[in-house]
């Protein structure tokens, strides 16, 4: 069953920021992407490192470890087919942001 979860106050990502929250026993990393907001697993499909040292490029991160390009308003890996990260939608109410996992 999924649900919406307060995770942190909007002020602790600025613009062009990002943070790792736990939530239901995995770690969400969330984006500030100034008038978009993203979250997905911090794990990239490829071998399970953190997302979270990755380049951002518009709304496509870069695994730091061996290059592969995450899309984040799918999750599709746009380097490798058959590859992708779990993406979780996002909403910010009354300065928080809630993530529905």
């Amino acid at each position: 069953m999924t649900k919406w979860e307060k995770l942190c106050p909007v002020e602790e990502i600025p613009p062009g920021g990002r943070k790792v929250m736990p939530a239901n026993s995995i770690d969400i990393l969330i984006f500030n992407a100034g008038k978009r907001w993203y979250a997905c697993a911090n794990e990239c499909p490829h071998l399970g490192e953190p997302l979270d040292n990755g380049e951002l490029q518009g709304h496509v991160i870069r695994c730091s470890a061996h290059g592969y390009k995450m899309d984040l308003s799918n999750g599709i890996c746009v380097t490798e087919a058959g590859l992708a990260v779990p993406i979780f939608p996002v909403e910010v109410r009354e300065g928080w942001v809630w993530v529905k996992i």
